[in-house]
């Protein structure tokens, strides 16, 4: 029974340190795609937390090791894997920890310990706007702390590759921002079909609720003159089309309230050159988005050349841009960084106020915790960026 037993649990650890080695690997090589497009969770999202699981593994398999009887080949194995495995996971963890220090900015390893507060649920919800005849809605946080004074509102535009999700997916965000004194307004808009590209009426709806919610300022009791455009993903490339299209002429109101400009823009992850989407993709790199290319704005760049040259956002910056935050991860499958850093390049050669701050080993959604060190990178900068733009409550 008792050696049963051993090559029971021998076995057991061998295929749980596979599983756990083998999208580590991936991941250092920087080809998420070679298992699954999510697995730098494995090295991002739960750092503090896989240096603990590796330091338990280890002592687990030292000690069948040290006083196993039977397969000793097997449990040598598990040993060796159980090393690199913590020392793996110690090393992205040094390599987050630095890349705050580089990034001036805090990251905590005991923080990334600690388990998300559940999201907020909205105060209000109102309906800013009917398109294709369906209602828009936006729920509405109020800050926790009232206060007399208007405070600084924030629009959350959801992600989802411009085809699907709404505006209660907007996780951690909507909890910080309530959290630090801002009035929230996490918003809808119409997600692109075949038969219903939606390349213009979305962000034609950002602006729209940027409007809706200037108008009704003081029932908000907010200050629209410093209004800041919060996106992640396909919400990021919004809330940077709402600005840019704002000073270009291409994005308006379904109404006649023409909102100010952003006081700031927030762009996490943003995709900022459609066009890429369709040449030749690195299948050990990138996800093939196409599908929700052609929902979105209807075919290819060769089928509609101008509409890719509108939201191919590089080529819209003379006419300036809002003080801009833009975070991305180095080895993200769903947007193509090369193309982030090539916006940044060109802001920088135009001194335009754009920062960014890129995450090392970082994929699309690597701040879904928002208490590992890269989601505390993303908030520290962010409340930093909002501070130094004068914006904080």
């Amino acid at each position: 029974m008792k050696k049963f037993l051993t090559i029971f649990f021998a076995v057991l650890l061998f295929i749980i340190l596979l599983l756990l080695v083998i999208p580590m690997i991936s991941v250092y090589l920087k080809t998420p795609m070679l298992l699954s497009g999510y697995s730098s969770s494995f090295t991002i999202q739960f750092n503090s937390q896989f240096v603990v699981l590796g330091l338990v593994l280890l002592v687990i398999c030292f000690f069948f090791y040290r006083y196993g009887k039977y397969w000793r080949k097997l449990l040598r194995v598990n040993l060796i894997l159980s090393v690199l495995f913590f020392l793996a996971q110690v090393y992205f963890t040094a390599v987050m920890l630095s890349t705050a220090r580089k990034y001036k900015t805090h990251g905590s390893f005991s923080q990334g310990l600690k388990s998300q507060k559940e999201p907020v649920k909205p105060d209000e919800t109102y309906s800013y706007l009917t398109v294709y005849n369906e209602k828009q809605h936006m729920d509405v946080f109020y800050p926790e702390k009232k206060s007399s004074n208007p405070t600084v509102p924030v629009i959350l535009v959801h992600g989802g590759a411009f085809i699907e999700g709404n505006r209660t997916q907007v996780g951690y965000a909507a909890n910080w921002f309530k959290d630090h004194g801002y009035t929230v307004f996490s918003i809808d808009y119409p997600l692109g079909k075949y038969d219903r590209q939606n390349w213009e009426s979305a962000v034609n709806s950002v602006v729209t609720s940027m409007g809706f919610i200037a108008k009704n300022s003081k029932k908000f009791n907010i200050d629209p003159g410093k209004l800041v455009l919060v996106g992640g993903s396909a919400g990021a490339a919004l809330v940077m089309q709402a600005d840019l299209g704002l000073r270009k002429g291409f994005a308006k109101p379904y109404d006649s309230l023409q909102p100010p400009l952003p006081a700031a823009v927030i762009a996490i992850y943003p995709p900022v050159s459609l066009s890429e989407l369709w040449q030749k993709i690195d299948e050990k790199k990138n996800i093939d988005l196409k599908d929700a290319a052609r929902k979105y704005l209807g075919g290819s760049p060769s089928e509609f050349p101008q509409r890719y040259a509108q939201l191919n956002l590089i080529d819209q910056l003379s006419e300036g841009i809002s003080p801009t935050f833009i975070i991305a991860g180095e080895i993200d499958h769903v947007v193509n960084v090369e193309a982030t850093r090539k916006f940044v390049k060109r802001a920088e050669e135009l001194k335009l106020p754009v920062s960014y701050v890129e995450i090392p080993y970082g994929e699309h959604v690597f701040d879904a915790n928002s208490n590992s060190i890269a989601g505390q990178i993303e908030w520290n900068k962010i409340g930093a960026f909002l501070k130094n733009n004068h914006l904080e409550n």
